[in-house]
C-alpha cells in the first residue's frame, strides 16, 4: 500500500468521526444497545456498557423518551424501542416497497451466482447498505448492513452516480476522491469517463478499487424518469469472480435491475403525494363547489356553487352568474352549445349565460343529481328516486326527457364516460365504483373502496379511460388500474372532494371542487382551502368535457 493509500473499514464514516457529534454519537450508542437487547437493560446497565456518566445518560434518556424513541417497562424499568421509533423505521422500509420486491431478486441473484447480493441507496455522498442475501461459500463478501462507503470507488456507487446531472456529480466529489487502493480512480475528469461506460453499458464494476482481492458488479434501479432509486450487486473474491465472469454478470444484473424497477413504478405512482402544489384559482370561497367541468373551447373551468346558487367559471375568462332568483338549489351542471346545462329537482335548466333561460319540467319525485356529455354530444342524466332508492341512468332529450338504461340501488354521486366500455357510476354510501356497460346493458362492481379510505363520491377519466375518484372525507383522489386496485393517491388538502376534472393547457391539471358547508370549526381550521377551486398537475393527460348538442 502506497503512502497516499487508505485501508477501507467502516470506521472511516463512524459517526464519532464526525466533529461536534459526541452528544449524539452517544444517544445512538444508547438506541443501537436498547435494539439489540430489548427490554433488557435499564440505567444501571446502560451506563456499565457504555461509560456515559449517570447525569448525562439520565439526560439523554429522558429525551429519547420525549421523542417516543425509546420507552421503559414501568414493572422491569428495562428498556426497549419506542413507536415512533417503530414508526419511522415502518415509513423507510415501505416508502416504494423497495426493500420487500428486491429482496425477491437479491435471493435469486444470490442462489444463481453463489455470490453474496447486496441493494444499496445513496446517502448523501456514500451508498448505504440496506440488504444483503450471503454467500454460501466460507471466504466471501460480508459488508455489514447499513455500512456506508464512497461512491467513486463501489460498483453501487458509480452506477447511481452514472445517472446523476453534473451537478449532482460534482457535489458528491468536491471533498475529493479518497485512494484505498492502486486501482482507485482519484481523479475527476477520469471517474467522470468511466461513468459514461458505465452508462452506456448499463452496469459498473469495482475491480479491487475499495478492498483487494473483491470484485464487484452493479447496476442502477432508476425510476420511470430514469432517476436512480438505488442499486443492487454481487460481489466476491476476484479468483471465484474473475474479469469474465464480471461482464457475464453485469449483463444479469442489468435485466434483474429491470423487472425491480418494473415491479416498483406502480408502488412509486401510487405513493407518490403532491402536498404544497395546489393552484388556488378562487378569491372567495362556495358553499358547496361541484361538477367541474374543462371546456376546452375557452380554456376554462366551468363549475357551480350548487347551495348560491350560482355558474361559476375560472381560466381566460372568469365569471360568475347568480341564479338566486331559481330560489332553490342546483344538482349538477354540463356543457352545452352556447352555454350549460344545469339540473333544478326534477327540470332541466338550459342557459345561454346572459340572461336567457329555458327550464323543461321532468317527473315529480324523480331528482337529476348529475348530467354528463356522452363523446357522442348526447346529455346523460343519473336521476335518483328517494322513495324507491332507486338511481336511473341514461340518456336525457328534451323532447322525450329520460331513458332508463340502467337502474342502481341507492343514489349515484357521479359518472363519467370511459370510451366504447361504457361509463364508470360511484355508489358512496356502497363504496362502490360500478362500471355500466352500454353496449350490454348491464352493471359491474369494478372497484369496492375501504370505508376507511372514504366514500367515492366524484369521478374523472384519463386519456386511457383509468377512473379518478374523489373521496369524501377521505382528503384525497385515487387513480384505480384496470383491475380496480389504487394506483396511485394524490393527497388534498380539503376533506370533501365534490367534483374532480383533468383540464388545462396540456389537459394534466386535476381541478377539485369541495364543500365547506357542513364541515366542524376545527375541520375548517385544519383545512381552510375547503370551498375552494382548486388544481394540481398530476403529470397525466385526461380528456376534456364534451359539449352536448343543442
Amino acid at each position: 500500500m502506497s503512502e497516499h493509500e487508505v485501508e477501507w473499514s467502516p470506521e472511516l464514516i463512524h459517526p464519532k468521526n464526525v466533529a461536534g457529534t459526541a452528544l449524539l454519537g452517544k444517544a445512538c450508542d444508547i438506541l443501537e444497545l436498547i435494539g439489540r437487547s430489548p427490554g433488557v437493560l435499564d440505567q444501571t446497565r446502560l451506563a456499565d456498557q457504555t461509560g456515559i456518566p449517570r447525569a448525562t445518560l439520565y439526560r439523554i434518556l429522558a429525551a429519547l423518551i420525549s421523542r417516543g424513541l425509546i420507552r421503559a417497562d414501568p414493572r422491569t424499568q428495562a428498556y426497549t424501542l419506542g413507536f415512533n421509533f417503530l414508526d419511522l423505521a415502518q415509513n423507510a422500509w415501505s416508502s416504494s416497497d423497495l426493500a420487500s420486491i428486491a429482496s425477491v431478486e437479491l435471493r435469486r441473484l444470490r442462489d444463481l451466482t453463489g455470490e453474496t447480493a447486496y441493494l444499496a441507496v445513496q446517502d448523501g455522498h456514500h451508498v448505504l447498505s440496506l440488504g444483503r442475501f450471503e454467500s454460501a461459500h466460507s471466504e466471501r463478501s460480508n459488508a455489514r448492513l447499513g455500512a456506508l462507503k464512497p461512491m467513486h470507488c463501489t460498483s453501487q456507487g458509480k452506477a447511481i452516480l452514472a445517472h446523476l446531472s453534473d451537478a449532482q456529480f460534482d457535489l458528491v466529489v468536491r471533498e475529493g476522491l479518497a485512494k484505498f487502493t492502486e486501482k482507485t480512480i482519484c481523479d475527476g475528469e477520469q471517474l467522470k469517463a468511466h461513468l459514461a461506460i458505465v452508462r452506456a453499458r448499463g452496469y459498473a464494476i469495482d475491480d479491487e478499487e475499495i478492498v483487494l482481492g473483491t470484485r464487484c458488479v452493479g447496476t442502477a434501479i432508476l425510476d420511470p424518469a430514469g432517476k436512480p432509486l438505488a442499486a443492487i450487486s454481487v460481489a466476491g473474491p476476484t479468483f471465484r469472480i474473475t474479469a469474465e465472469r464480471a461482464e457475464r454478470l453485469g449483463q444479469e444484473l442489468v435485466d434483474v435491475a429491470r423487472r425491480i424497477s418494473s415491479l416498483l413504478a406502480p408502488a412509486i405512482k401510487s405513493a407518490r403525494h403532491d402536498p404544497g402544489n395546489y393552484k388556488v384559482w378562487t378569491k372567495s370561497t362556495a358553499f358547496v363547489g361541484a361538477a367541474p367541468r374543462w371546456d376546452a373551447r375557452a380554456q376554462r373551468l366551468v363549475w357551480a356553487d350548487l347551495l348560491a346558487p350560482a355558474i361559476r367559471a375560472d381560466g381566460v375568462r372568469p365569471f360568475i352568474v347568480s341564479l338566486q332568483a331559481l330560489s332553490e338549489s342546483i344538482n349538477s351542471l354540463c356543457l352545452i352549445e352556447g352555454g350549460v346545462a344545469y339540473s333544478v329537482g326534477h327540470d332541466i335548466v338550459i342557459d345561454n349565460l346572459s340572461g336567457g333561460q329555458e327550464r323543461i319540467e321532468g317527473t315529480p319525485g324523480i331528482s337529476f343529481k348529475v348530467l354528463r356529455v356522452s363523446e357522442a354530444g348526447e346529455i346523460w342524466a343519473a336521476a335518483y328516486n328517494a322513495e324507491a332508492n332507486m338511481s336511473l341512468v341514461g340518456p336525457w332529450r328534451r323532447q322525450s326527457g329520460m331513458e332508463t338504461v340502467f337502474e342502481m340501488q341507492g343514489q349515484v354521486s357521479d359518472i363519467a364516460f370511459c370510451g366504447d366500455a361504457g361509463l364508470f357510476a360511484t355508489e358512496p354510501s356502497r363504496q362502490c365504483v360500478y362500471l355500466l356497460e352500454r353496449k350490454a346493458a348491464r352493471k359491474r362492481k369494478f372497484a369496492d373502496i375501504p370505508k376507511v379510505a372514504g366514500a367515492p363520491c366524484a369521478l374523472a377519466v384519463d386519456e386511457h379511460f383509468n377512473p379518478w375518484v374523489g373521496l369524501s372525507d377521505g382528503w384525497s383522489v385515487v387513480k384505480l388500474n384496470e383491475s380496480g386496485e389504487i394506483e396511485r393517491t394524490v393527497a388534498l388538502p380539503v376533506p370533501r372532494p365534490t367534483g374532480i376534472a383533468f383540464g388545462g393547457a396540456c389537459m394534466s391539471e386535476l381541478f377539485v371542487t369541495s364543500a365547506r358547508t357542513g364541515l366542524s370549526r376545527e375541520s375548517l381550521a385544519n383545512a381552510p382551502l375547503s370551498g375552494h377551486l382548486l388544481s394540481i398537475d398530476v403529470g397525466e393527460r385526461g380528456s376534456a368535457d364534451p359539449v352536448a348538442r343543442r
